[in-house]
């Protein structure tokens, strides 16, 4: 083999760089490949060596012509096998410490022994990763023999013998180089993955403490939602009971107010109120002449028409119930739906003579109620005059005095026999 010409200066240190006597500057690679050399023949074992570990020199060689050159060139160490069984004990070693050959040149006969194309089956059982150079003297007959699922693809080259040291060392880097770039691929597609399962376990982590979050703030809701029920059963039963304290004082109306709530609440659900309102409309509707506390009892039983002053009087219960519930905190308009039922939409009405929509939706319903039931009942001063009576007015009246839409929901509700006043239970 020919040797280093004369003038060249090597460091094979990883990284090193040497200049010609021309001026062309070699930059070595930081890296060794390693390379597997198998044959039969010692001879051409060493003359693998000879090509491949002083490969530097002989690009310098080739490019040193008098030319100003930066050339990269790979280093390499040449591991050299004599037969396929030691083949395969190489590469299971080198596979095992992480250190893969870059490339395997691989004769094919070798007797006698298995062939090459047998080791080079099991080698790729060992490496899948293995770019390997089948080497023979015979390619075209050899070819034929091997087995279906090997084939000339980019694992499995043939080069014939006899070779050029040029080739052997342009094989050994292009596959050297080949073999760095699918080494990067896997390690950024592991990166990747690894990089992937991090996401992964931290979005799982994430949807965890969002579930349980999610689980905590619904039992919270419920809670609240359970102790909200309980607040308004509670309010409920106070309400009833301070319409009930009132109604004592009455025992002609003994029942108004009640029969009033579940007549507003009827006429709220069917104009197409919400539930929350028609809970609220409810409330204030058992309450509306809570104001009659202050009135004395004597004009509220008394057996026939009132005075103009007496009437004056029954007449400031609105404003007397407004300022006993203005100050309890209600999730409703009570205080203003209580003062304002007997307002009426031409003004005519009390306390204030409000008109049109200055009146609130509850208010106007709570006035359609309260006319109906009142009008339909016994009072100490008339006998009743009938719910036909109380519908009569109310629709004669319908626009004028009273909400058109609280009054249609009411003759509706009476029409198709969808509500009832309760009998009145006198205490």
């Amino acid at each position: 083999m020919q040797r280093p010409a004369a003038g060249f200066n090597f460091a094979f240190a990883f990284g090193s760089v040497s200049i010609t006597e021309r001026g062309t500057v070699l930059i070595l690679s930081d890296i060794f490949c390693d390379i597997l050399a198998v044959d039969d023949d010692p001879a051409l074992l060493e003359i693998y060596k000879d090509i491949l570990e002083p490969a530097p020199q002989r690009i310098l060689t080739a490019f040193g012509s008098g030319r100003t050159e930066c050339l990269e060139a790979d280093c390499f160490r040449v591991t050299c096998r004599a037969h396929a069984q030691e083949a395969l004990e190489a590469v299971g070693q080198s596979f095992e410490k992480g250190k893969a050959f870059s490339a395997i040149f691989l004769d094919v006969n070798m007797p006698p022994g298995p062939s090459g194309i047998w080791a080079a089956e099991e080698i790729l059982k060992i490496d899948p990763a293995a770019n390997i150079v089948l080497v023979t003297g015979y390619i075209g007959s050899e070819f034929g023999n091997l087995p279906r699922h090997l084939n000339l693809s980019d694992r499995l080259l043939f080069l014939q013998k006899p070779f050029h040291p040029q080739e052997i060392v342009q094989f050994a880097s292009a596959l050297s180089a080949k073999w760095r770039a699918e080494q990067q691929v896997r390690a950024l597609n592991c990166n990747l993955e690894s990089l992937v399962g991090q996401r992964t376990a931290e979005l799982q982590r994430s949807n965890l403490q969002l579930r349980r979050e999610v689980d905590h703030r619904k039992r919270v809701q419920h809670e609240l939602q359970e102790s909200l029920t309980y607040l308004k059963k509670i309010m409920g039963g106070t309400v009833m009971a301070i319409a009930a304290t009132v109604e004592k004082r009455d025992p002609y109306t003994s029942g108004h107010q009640r029969r009033v709530a579940e007549l507003a609440r009827a006429i709220g659900t069917e104009m197409g109120l919400s539930h929350d309102q028609v809970e609220g409309l409810y409330i204030a509707s058992a309450i509306h002449d809570i104001g009659k506390i202050s009135l004395p009892a004597e004009i509220l039983s008394k057996p026939a028409q009132l005075s103009s002053l007496e009437m004056g009087l029954i007449q400031t219960h609105a404003q007397a119930g407004y300022d006993i519930l203005q100050n309890i905190e209600f999730p409703w308009p009570v205080a203003k739906i209580v003062l304002q039922h007997h307002e009426r939409l031409n003004g005519s009405g009390y306390p204030h003579g409000l008109c049109g929509e200055e009146i609130l939706k509850e208010a106007c319903i709570v006035g359609v109620a309260d006319v109906v039931e009142t009008m339909s009942s016994h009072r100490p001063y008339r006998p009743s005059m009938g719910v036909d009576k109380a519908l009569e007015e109310i629709s004669a009246k319908k626009g004028i005095l009273y909400d058109p839409y609280a009054v249609d929901a009411c003759l509706c509700l009476f029409q198709e026999k969808r509500f009832e006043l309760a009998s009145p239970v006198f205490a």
